[in-house]
């Protein structure tokens, strides 16, 4: 990966991944400045004060500056704060919002131009999605956050590639990454912002660790595949959420991280989220939507709603349902397949202001909440990470029914 990483410069990126590479900048950086008026970005931006309260970096959306690791710290945070920015099905996690603000952080140090800006983001992206593939969906279920476990990673590789590093200096700073790799699931268990951190401890991380290779930091070159490594480490071992027997070294294909890679852009098919919430109940919104917006639909009129989904959806949507079922904080109604259909279904949409204080409060919404039943559908699992198919059937109290769904 650094022998490849090193040598690629936009010459050798296709034009259609350069074209999304911009959409996807721009989202991320739009999720940032709206973010940033969001309280947990309030609450890490005065934590920083503390710390380095000035700077050469930009804390976008306000006129402070701080250093380049708090500078990536603040803006992933912040770009994270609201579930919107853009994520890839396949690797199972938000690539943007932890490599572009290592990226720009060290760029606007270092006074790099945006093609170079442009270049490093790709390539760390990259390396994010490809390290949430080589998991094949599965490394949930051992309890990580992929936004952190693998976040880390290409915001390392990022932020080695703006800085201009070689081979052994980019091998250095990927194993350095590896240890400093991490991101809890446990924010499931009381809606915590611990998630949001995830993304900038990924960037905060991704700079320390480009600066500690840059200075010659000795580190593993078999960060990712040694016995004790990162793929063993954040694999899922099994032995629960149906899979048997256990397996020793999880659930885990290598061949991910290198295939193509410099060659066959990964990041190239990120997805922009419509809905500010968990992506596994996107496809849920768009069905709830749809149902919404068929004609003769009375949401007053509903009976009981059964949505049909995958093991994740189950797992982390779901459970524990009486938290899930009516979630007492933006973050659990952001995680809560309960909230997204009943929203959809009520107003028709699934949007930043579905997920204040005072919109999860609604009535409305609580009521269908009560509604909802689920199961697992064999056939959606199979299909599991590469696409999230998704079913939505409404029983009204006249006994005729309404479905969305999504492939």
């Amino acid at each position: 990966m650094a022998e490849i990483s090193t040598k690629l410069s936009l010459s050798d990126i296709d034009q259609r991944t350069l074209d999304n590479a911009k959409v996807f900048m721009l989202d991320c950086l739009g999720c940032i400045l709206s973010g940033s008026q969001i309280i947990n970005a309030k609450v890490i931006r005065e934590a920083v004060k503390h710390i380095a309260p000035d700077g050469d970096c930009t804390i976008f959306g306000t006129g402070e500056k701080t250093n380049t690791m708090m500078a990536a710290l603040i803006n992933g945070t912040t770009g994270h704060s609201q579930d919107y920015d853009d994520d890839h099905r396949e690797g199972t996690q938000h690539a943007s919002v932890a490599v572009l603000p290592a990226v720009l952080a060290l760029a606007e140090k270092y006074g790099k131009s945006g093609a170079e800006v442009l270049l490093a983001y790709i390539i760390g992206s990259d390396v994010t999605i490809r390290s949430g593939e080589a998991f094949l969906g599965t490394s949930y279920y051992a309890g990580w956050h992929l936004t952190g476990t693998c976040g880390v990673m290409g915001a390392a590789a990022g932020a080695a590639k703006v800085m201009g590093l070689d081979v052994q200096q980019t091998v250095d700073v990927l194993g350095v990454a590896g240890s400093a790799a991490g991101g809890l699931g446990a924010f499931n268990s009381n809606g915590s912002w611990t998630k949001r951190f995830h993304a900038g401890q990924s960037a905060m991380n991704g700079v320390l660790a480009a600066e500690m290779g840059k200075a010659g930091y000795f580190a593993p070159a078999a960060v990712y595949e040694d016995k004790d490594g990162w793929l063993n480490c954040f694999s899922y071992k099994g032995g629960s959420v149906g899979y048997d027997p256990v397996l020793p070294d999880g659930i885990q294909d290598g061949s991910k991280l290198v295939e193509n890679f410099g060659k066959k852009w990964e990041m190239a098919d990120n997805s922009i989220k419509l809905h500010s919430c968990c992506r596994f109940t996107n496809n849920f919104c768009d069905c709830a939507i749809d149902i919404h917006n068929q004609p003769g639909f009375d949401w007053t009129k509903v009976k009981a709603i059964h949505a049909e989904c995958n093991r994740f959806t189950d797992t982390k949507l779901c459970q524990p349902v009486d938290m899930k079922r009516h979630p007492q904080n933006t973050v659990n109604a952001q995680f809560s397949l309960f909230y997204e259909i009943a929203c959809g279904l009520v107003k028709g949409r699934v949007i930043p202001e579905s997920f204040t204080e005072e919109a999860i409060k609604d009535e409305r919404i609580n009521h269908l909440c009560d509604l909802v039943t689920w199961e697992i559908n064999p056939e959606f699992e199979a299909v599991y990470p590469d696409r999230y198919p998704a079913k939505v059937t409404v029983t009204m109290e006249d006994g005729s029914t309404y479905v969305g769904e999504v492939a």
